[in-house]
């Protein structure tokens, strides 16, 4: 399990959401937006869901968090914020042909905006 925190909360979830969650926030902050978004998150021991606008100006942070019960199974929205149409795509590295090794695919430019003032 892993505490999200944003906006001066901490929001508990699994760590495929976590994970998938701040990469999915780093990419559209790198292509210079903010989109809103829904991850699952336990609240005193219950699902539910928490909806968060990442990117630009919207800091996420993700924190390792102690649990004792079994996790709850988050992968189906896990999947989903990897399906994002922002989210990067892996592509084979050369000469493997399983994709074991596969690479991100992910341009940070950083001085996108700056030919924009």
């Amino acid at each position: 399990m892993k505490l999200v925190s944003y906006a001066a909360q901490q929001l508990v979830t699994t760590d495929d959401v976590a994970d998938a969650l701040v990469v999915l926030a780093a990419e559209i902050a790198n292509e210079g937006g903010s989109q809103a978004l829904q991850i699952p998150i336990l609240v005193d021991d219950e699902e539910d869901l928490a909806e968060l606008v990442v990117g630009v100006g919207n800091d996420v942070l993700v924190g390792p968090h102690a649990s004792t019960g079994a996790d709850p199974d988050f992968s189906e929205h896990a999947a989903r914020l990897r399906s994002h149409p922002s989210y990067p795509k892996r592509r084979a590295a050369d000469g493997d042909a399983d994709g074991e090794d596969d690479a991100w695919v992910v341009d940070f430019d950083l001085d996108a905006g700056a030919n924009r003032l």
